[in-house]
C-alpha cells in the first residue's frame, strides 16, 4: 500500500508543529550575565536560581527558563 505524499508531509507538519510547541523557553540573556555585564547575576552561580539544563537528543545540554512556582 502506497501512502500518498501529501498525506506524509501532513504528518511532518503535525510532528513538527508538536515539537516547536512543546519546547521548553529558553534562558533569557539577562539570567546568564553578571551584573557588570548588563545582566542580574551577583556570580555566574546563580545561574541555577533562574535556569536549568535541558538535554538535546544527540547528548547535548542548553539553558531554559524554570517554571515558576
Amino acid at each position: 500500500m502506497i501512502i500518498p505524499t501529501t498525506v506524509m508531509l501532513a504528518v511532518q507538519a503535525i510532528i513538527v508543529t508538536w515539537i516547536a510547541v512543546t519546547a521548553p523557553e529558553d534562558c533569557p540573556i539577562k539570567y546568564m550575565k553578571t551584573t557588570d555585564k548588563g545582566g542580574v547575576l551577583e556570580h555566574y552561580g546563580q545561574i541555577y536560581d533562574y535556569c536549568e539544563t535541558a538535554h538535546l537528543p544527540y547528548g547535548r545540554y542548553y539553558w531554559v527558563l524554570k517554571e515558576q512556582e
